[in-house]
C-alpha cells in the first residue's frame, strides 16, 4: 500500500503561476482594467494548469514592476520556492511576463531551473525549457524583449529631458510641501498639510534656531518626517540600507519603530470575514503593554481595527461586541490585551496592510518584544500568511532640514536631473555635475518668499554654529577682529541674562599672533548695535520728505561693495588662470625641445594642475556668490526694504542683524579710558 501511495504522490505536479503587467498594458488600460487584466491572466493559467492535471500551489503577482527589474518582490519569493524544491512548474502567460532581461532568462530558465528540476512553460508562445527545440525561440524572444526595454529606456529619458527643459516635474513623488496637480501630474501644487511645516522651518531658522533644534522640535511634536510622509501616502521608495533602520525580527533597543503588517490573498476564492489578532509579546503567549502603540496608518478596503482589554480571547470566534474600534492616530490603552483587524471581504490577488508606531522608552531587563499575528476567516482550508516588517521610524534630522532650506523648489523653481542611473539594467545612482542640471524658474507656486529664501542661503553660506541650546546667537559670523581679521566668537559661559563673552579666535586657540586679546561683553555689543540701528531708524522716519529718495538709495547701494569686490576678485582669478595656461604651454614646449627632462616636467605639471584646480574652484565659488547676490537684489526689487520692516528695535535677533549689518569690526581695548573702537559695516551706504 505504501508503494502505491508513493506513486500517487509523485504524479502530483506542483505549479506556481506568475502574473505581471507589461508597461504597454499600463499605458493602455484604466486602473479597473488593469486589475481585471491580472484576473484574466490568472484565470487563463489556472484553466490550463487544471487541463494538465497540475496542482496550483502558489500565485505570485508583481503588478507595478518592470520586467527588467530583478528586485521584484513576488518574483524573488517565487524563485526562492523553486530553489527550495517546492515547485515543479513555473507557468506564465508569455516569457515577457517572467522577464524582459535576456540575462535573467538565461540564468533561470536555461540554467538554474534545470539544476533545480523546475519546468518553465509559457501559455502563448509554448516555450518549454524541457524541450530543446524551444530554446532558440526563447533566446530570440529574450533578446528582442531586451531591445524593447533599451529602446523604451532611451525614449523615456529623452521624453523626461524635454519635460524638464519645459519646466515640468518628472519626479516619482512630489517634494515635501507639494502635491502633484490632479489635473496635470507634471505640475506641482501646494500641499496644505505639509507646506505650513516648511514655512515653520524657514521661520525658525531665520529666528536663530539651529538645524538640529528645528529637527528635535518637529520630532517632539510628532510631525512625520518627509520619508515617513511619503510612505504614508503610498510611495514605494526602497528603504535605504542604513544599519540603524534595517528590518528587525523583534524590538529590543529603545526608540520608535514602524510595524507594518500585510496580507496578500493568493487563493482563488474571495476570503470572508478575515480577522487578524495582533500581539506585542515578550513570551510569545501574552500581550505586553510596556510599549506605547499608536495606530498610524488606518487600512483601506473596509478593514476595521479594534482592541480589547479582555484576557479571555477566542481566536476562532470574533465577537465584535467585545471589542472597541480604533481610529487612525489613536493611542492603544496600556491595559490592552489584543489588537484585531476585521476585513469583511478580501478579493484574490489583493493585499491589505496596516501600520503601528511602537515606542519603547526603556528596557532595563533587555526584553525582546515580538509582534505576532494569528488569523482566521469563514473560508475553510485556507492557509493565511501575514508578513510583519519592523523597522526604526525615520525621524527629522539636521540633514533633512538642510535639504529643505536649500531647495529652490520652494521659491517656484525646478532643478532636476541632479542624479541619474547607469542604465536601464543597472540602477546604481550617479550624481551629475552641476552644469548638467536642468533648471527652470517660476514653474509653480512658491511656498516661501524669494527674499526669505535668499536670506537663508546667505546664512547657510556663513556656516553658522548653534549654541548648546540649539539657538544661534545674534552676531554669529558677523563680528571680526579689526587687527588680525579673525572672527570674534563666543567664549566662556553665559550669565543669568543669557549673554556671554566674545573674543578673538586667535586668543581662543591660544596663538600669539594678535594683540587684541581683551574680552568683549556680548551684552555691551548688543546694546551698542541696538542703539546704532535705532539711530538709523529714527533718522529715516524723521526725514519723511527724503523717504522715497532713501528707499531708492538703499535698494541701489545694497551689497554694492560686496558685489564690486567679488567682480574684482573674479577678474583677477581669470587673469591668473590665463597666466597659468600660458605658463604650461611654455613648459610643454621646453619639454618638447629637450630643455626640461621628464622628471622635472612631471613635478611642474603636477604643481600647475593643483594651482589651476584651486583657481577654477574659486572662480566657480565666486560666480555662485555673484549669482546669489544678483538674485537676492532682484527678489527684493519694488518691495519694502529693510527700513520699512522696523520702526524701533528692542532686542537683536539673527534676522535683524543680517538685515542691517555686513560685519562688525572690534578694535583694541584702551585700558586707560576703558574704551574700544567698534566699527559697523552696514549692508548699505548711510
Amino acid at each position: 500500500m505504501s508503494n502505491i501511495q508513493k506513486a500517487i504522490v509523485k504524479t502530483i505536479i506542483r505549479v506556481v503561476l506568475y502574473l505581471r503587467l507589461s508597461d504597454e498594458d499600463r499605458d493602455k488600460l484604466t486602473k479597473e482594467e488593469l486589475s481585471e487584466s491580472i484576473k484574466n491572466q490568472e484565470m487563463m493559467l489556472r484553466d490550463y494548469a487544471t487541463s494538465q492535471g497540475w496542482q496550483v500551489v502558489g500565485v505570485y503577482n508583481d503588478e507595478d514592476w518592470s520586467g527588467g527589474d530583478s528586485t521584484r518582490p513576488d518574483f524573488n519569493r517565487m524563485i526562492a520556492e523553486c530553489e527550495a524544491g517546492n515547485v515543479d512548474v513555473v507557468l506564465v502567460k508569455t516569457q515577457a511576463r517572467f522577464a524582459r532581461d535576456s540575462e535573467l532568462i538565461e540564468k533561470y530558465v536555461h540554467n538554474l531551473f534545470h539544476q533545480w528540476g523546475v519546468k518553465f512553460q509559457t501559455y502563448i508562445e509554448k516555450i518549454d525549457n524541457t524541450k530543446r527545440e524551444t530554446k532558440k525561440t526563447s533566446q530570440i524572444i529574450g533578446l528582442t524583449d531586451e531591445w524593447y526595454l533599451e529602446d523604451t529606456s532611451i525614449n523615456i529619458r529623452e521624453t523626461f529631458r524635454t519635460k524638464r527643459e519645459n519646466g515640468q516635474f518628472t519626479g516619482s513623488f512630489a517634494p515635501y510641501g507639494y502635491l502633484r496637480d490632479p489635473e496635470n501630474k507634471n505640475h506641482l501644487i501646494i500641499d496644505p498639510i505639509t507646506s505650513p511645516i516648511v514655512k515653520r522651518i524657514y521661520d525658525e531658522y531665520l529666528s536663530g534656531s539651529g538645524m538640529r533644534k528645528i529637527a528635535n522640535g518637529l520630532n517632539d511634536d510628532n510631525i512625520l518626517s518627509p520619508l515617513e510622509y511619503k510612505y504614508l501616502n503610498g510611495s514605494k521608495l526602497q528603504i535605504p540600507l542604513i544599519k540603524e533602520y534595517m528590518m528587525y525580527e523583534y524590538i529590543e533597543k529603545t526608540g520608535i519603530y514602524k510595524v507594518n503588517i500585510s496580507y496578500t490573498n493568493n487563493e482563488r476564492q474571495v476570503l470572508n470575514n478575515l480577522v487578524s489578532y495582533n500581539f506585542l509579546t515578550t513570551d510569545r503567549k501574552t500581550f505586553n503593554n510596556k510599549c506605547e502603540i499608536i495606530l498610524r496608518k488606518y487600512p483601506e478596503q473596509k478593514m476595521k481595527v479594534y482592541y480589547t482589554t479582555s484576557k479571555d480571547i477566542d481566536i476562532n470566534k470574533f465577537n465584535i461586541d467585545e471589542w472597541i474600534q480604533l481610529k487612525e492616530n489613536d493611542v492603544i490603552p496600556t491595559d490592552t490585551t489584543c489588537i484585531a483587524t476585521l476585513t469583511e471581504k478580501l478579493d484574490r490577488t489583493h493585499t491589505i496592510n496596516y501600520q503601528f508606531d511602537v515606542s519603547l522608552k526603556e528596557n532595563v531587563k533587555h526584553d525582546k518584544f515580538y509582534f505576532d499575528v494569528l488569523s482566521s476567516c469563514d473560508n475553510e482550508n485556507v492557509n493565511t500568511n501575514f508578513e510583519v516588517i519592523i523597522r526604526k521610524k525615520y525621524k527629522w534630522s539636521d540633514q533633512t532640514i538642510k535639504k529643505i532650506l536649500t531647495d529652490e523648489v520652494y521659491i517656484g523653481n525646478l532643478v532636476q536631473f541632479k542624479t541619474t542611473y547607469v542604465s536601464y539594467k543597472n540602477h546604481t545612482i550617479i550624481h551629475n555635475k552641476e552644469e548638467d542640471w536642468i533648471r527652470a524658474e517660476d514653474t509653480h507656486e512658491a511656498a516661501i518668499e524669494k527674499k526669505v529664501w535668499y536670506e537663508v542661503q546667505d546664512r547657510m553660506k556663513a556656516k553658522t554654529r548653534s549654541c548648546k541650546n540649539g539657538t544661534v546667537h545674534a552676531f554669529v559670523n558677523k563680528v571680526y577682529c579689526s587687527n588680525c581679521g579673525r572672527v570674534f566668537s563666543k567664549c566662556g559661559k553665559n550669565d543669568e541674562t543669557g549673554f556671554g563673552y566674545l573674543c578673538c579666535k586667535d586668543k581662543q586657540e591660544k596663538w600669539s599672533n594678535c594683540d587684541n586679546k581683551k574680552y568683549l561683553k556680548e551684552q555691551e555689543l548688543h546694546n551698542f548695535v541696538t542703539s546704532k540701528i535705532n539711530d538709523l531708524l529714527g533718522r529715516f522716519y524723521d526725514e519723511k520728505d527724503l523717504q522715497d529718495m532713501r528707499d531708492q538709495k538703499v535698494e541701489n547701494d545694497l551689497f554694492k561693495d560686496k558685489l564690486n569686490g567679488l567682480n574684482k576678485e573674479l577678474n583677477n582669478m581669470n587673469k591668473e588662470l590665463q597666466s597659468k595656461s600660458t605658463y604650461f604651454q611654455r613648459l610643454y614646449e621646453d619639454r618638447a625641445n629637450g630643455i626640461l627632462d621628464d622628471k622635472v616636467y612631471m613635478i611642474l605639471k603636477t604643481k600647475y594642475s593643483d594651482d589651476s584646480k584651486r583657481i577654477e574652484d574659486r572662480i566657480s565659488s565666486i560666480k555662485k556668490e555673484i549669482d546669489l547676490i544678483d538674485k537676492k537684489k532682484q527678489s527684493i526689487k519694488n518691495k519694502k526694504n529693510i527700513f520699512k520692516k522696523y520702526s524701533h528695535i528692542d532686542n537683536l535677533s539673527v534676522e535683524i542683524v543680517n538685515d542691517f549689518i555686513d560685519k562688525v569690526l572690534i578694535g583694541y581695548h584702551n585700558d586707560d579710558t576703558d574704551e574700544r573702537n567698534i566699527e559697523i559695516v552696514w549692508n548699505f551706504t548711510i
